[in-house]
């Protein structure tokens, strides 16, 4: 039997390195204050637990009246952030994040 070994395929290891990013929660709000992409009252606000940033809730909104309790538990109660996530990815398609910079994103604030 011969195997043969190639080079791998991009697409696969560009994949693989997505699904192994994951922020903490404090990782994910220190970065989307950073960004601007939330103010620093909503992230405290989320960070509390008081209040989901208005984007979160409408993304909720959206959503099937049967998936929306989940989602607001996961967003409140979050402890990691995957960024391969449903909830990670329709956040960023909302705001026309590209996957790139999505990318960015994760490997930056991971060292914070």
């Amino acid at each position: 039997m011969i195997i043969k070994i190639g080079r791998p395929d991009p697409a696969i290891a560009l994949a693989q390195a997505r699904a192994a990013m994951v922020l903490s929660f404090s990782q994910l709000l220190i970065g989307l204050v950073t960004m601007a992409w939330i103010t620093e009252a909503e992230g405290e606000a989320w960070l509390s637990g008081s209040a989901l940033p208005a984007e979160v809730l409408a993304m909720i909104a959206g959503l099937p009246v049967e998936h929306r309790f989940a989602a607001t538990a996961r967003a409140l109660r979050m402890t990691n952030a995957v960024r391969m996530d449903p909830l990670v990815l329709e956040l960023a398609e909302g705001r026309n994040i590209a996957p790139e910079d999505m990318d960015t994103f994760f490997t930056t604030f991971a060292g914070v």
